[in-house]
């Protein structure tokens, strides 16, 4: 069992649940337990952080452990192209230091689940740099454009971050120790 906070995720065989009685519903074995320890050290819970399944969302990532994968959930994706999109395609070719920077901090925070994406920002970064005004108008010019256009295809496409790929890795030959 794994915990960030309040959010406690892990594995369990699908067949292997318990009924924990306070929320009248059956868990995964080892969360009901962990349910009822929190029970008894007076650590509050609420049903509906409770989450167990094929597919969770995890600190607003989604986590498919059976592709080995993690991405942004479709909704949280489709947010950061429209944003993104508003951004590059207003009629106005100016933009304040606000936007810029709301505008990279959103695409950096994509990084966690996108992270070969990292140079659609360069030229953002290059635009912002030497400016403190949040109403510091920055003109918005065919490369930073084009970055923010080629990010937006990727993201698109990407099935996410494959954490492991078994099929490809040897433990005997690609491993400094074995146990």
């Amino acid at each position: 069992l794994f915990c960030y906070v309040d959010d406690t995720y892990g594995w369990e065989d699908e067949v292997n649940t318990m009924l924990y009685r306070p929320y009248n519903r059956h868990f995964p074995m080892k969360q009901a337990l962990l349910l009822y320890l929190w029970d008894f050290l007076g650590i509050p819970h609420k049903c509906e952080k409770q989450l167990f399944g094929f597919i969770l969302v995890i600190i607003s990532f989604q986590v498919d452990p059976n592709a080995m994968t993690i991405t942004l959930p479709s909704e949280s994706k489709e947010d950061l192209i429209r944003f993104i999109q508003h951004f590059i395609l207003s009629p106005s070719r100016w933009r304040t230091l606000h936007k810029f920077q709301m505008l990279s901090g959103w695409v950096n925070w994509s990084f966690n689940v996108f992270p070969l994406l990292h140079p659609c920002l360069c030229n953002v970064y290059n635009k912002m740099k030497g400016k403190n005004r949040p109403d510091a108008p920055i003109y918005l010019n065919k490369a930073v454009k084009d970055d923010l256009t080629w990010f937006i295809n990727h993201i698109r496409r990407s099935q996410g971050t494959l954490i492991f790929d078994g099929m490809d890795w040897n433990p005997y030959l690609e491993c400094d120790m074995t146990i």
